[in-house]
């Protein structure tokens, strides 16, 4: 039996262990168990995949030969095709990301040297700009290239949504957030309301990235479901929303960036009709961004005249000038899972 010291232990032990994870488990119980099925139905759909594969090189009669698959009944009712040759593919796609946390570096004339940890970042994906992608994409037969331009958003939790917007609940309270560095040149505290350093922190008319990607497809788990593999990299391109507590309109950055290198991997499975695959697909991506407080304002009521951004901020690089308000750094890690379609161009 346990003694009343024993039980004691334990529960002291208990009390401890919920301090602990209130402090430094990094997401909420829902989000952890939305990452967890994630994890598992991504886990169980490339097992699925491996053990297909296996099949089809140990049985290989299990499946149509090329002629059948071109030729069979499903492919004759259904528009299904068997795609062994060139084709080049144009597609769309929405979908659902969940970002990791990030330290936030930022370092500022001022006397500014700033680490903020483990920031928290909303994606809002059905809020305009709405997440998206797009994509164009060649085979030549089970190998393939796509050149992907995918638009993510990325906001942190200072009490606001994107540009401003009015939210509920828990999202409508800052975040307290641990600190290490120099704030104005003197010691920082430990912890800050997010709000008390930097009052709008956020990629939201764009966390961009361009992604050229080598794709290869796995054998076919039937005449209806193609799996494929990839990985690529190339430029995040974020639209740099960051706005210093208490300097006004002067200190406020709010334009495109180039801001660094970004990777993705992938795996989805298509269904080839007769027009163009239709697909679902896990993403991973990775962009490292090393963004300029410029003071730089976008000059469009949408935000979205990036060539004035990139124009302004390619005259500052030729000319040598250092950003005005200092430097902001981070990297964003995303698990997504998304959906489109593709039509198949003429001609291949």
């Amino acid at each position: 039996m346990m003694t009343a010291n024993m039980a004691g232990r334990v529960a002291q032990a208990g009390r401890g262990w919920g301090s602990f994870g209130a402090r430094y488990l990094p997401w909420p119980t829902l989000t952890r168990r939305t990452w967890q099925t994630c994890h598992r139905a991504a886990a169980g759909i490339a097992m699925a995949a491996v053990f297909a594969q296996g099949a089809v090189t140990l049985f290989p009669a299990a499946l149509p030969s090329g002629d059948a698959a071109r030729e069979g009944a499903p492919a004759s009712s259904s528009g299904a095709r068997d795609m062994t040759g060139r084709e080049t593919i144009v597609g769309g796609y929405l979908g659902v990301p969940d970002h990791a946390r990030s330290d936030v570096k930022m370092v500022r004339p001022d006397g500014t040297d700033l680490l903020m940890k483990n920031i928290r970042w909303d994606a809002e994906p059905f809020r305009f700009p709405i997440y998206a992608g797009v994509r164009v994409t060649r085979w030549q037969g089970a190998f393939g290239g796509m050149i992907d331009f995918m638009h993510d958003k990325a906001i942190a939790r200072v009490g606001k949504g994107a540009h401003g917007r009015k939210v509920t609940g828990e999202r409508a309270i800052p975040d307290v957030i641990d600190v290490e560095g120099k704030l104005k040149g003197q010691p920082a505290a430990p912890q800050y309301k997010i709000t008390d350093i930097i009052e709008r922190l956020e990629f939201s008319h764009g966390h961009n990235m361009l992604l050229p990607t080598a794709l290869l497809r796995l054998a076919n788990l039937s005449p209806w479901f193609r799996p494929y593999v990839g990985v690529g990299a190339g430029v995040a391109i974020p639209h740099v929303e960051v706005f210093p507590a208490g300097e006004g309109e002067e200190g406020r950055t709010n334009e495109y960036q180039l801001a660094g290198p970004a990777m993705q991997g992938v795996f989805g499975i298509e269904i080839p009709l007769k027009s163009g695959p239709v697909f679902l697909e896990y993403k991973y991506t990775w962009a490292s961004l090393q963004t300029n407080l410029t003071g730089g304002q976008t000059p469009s009521w949408c935000n979205c005249d990036f060539v004035s951004d990139f124009v302004r901020n390619g005259l500052r690089w030729w000319r040598g000038e250092a950003p005005i308000h200092g430097t902001l750094s981070t990297t964003i890690r995303t698990h997504q899972v998304v959906g489109g379609a593709g039509y198949r161009l003429r001609g291949g």
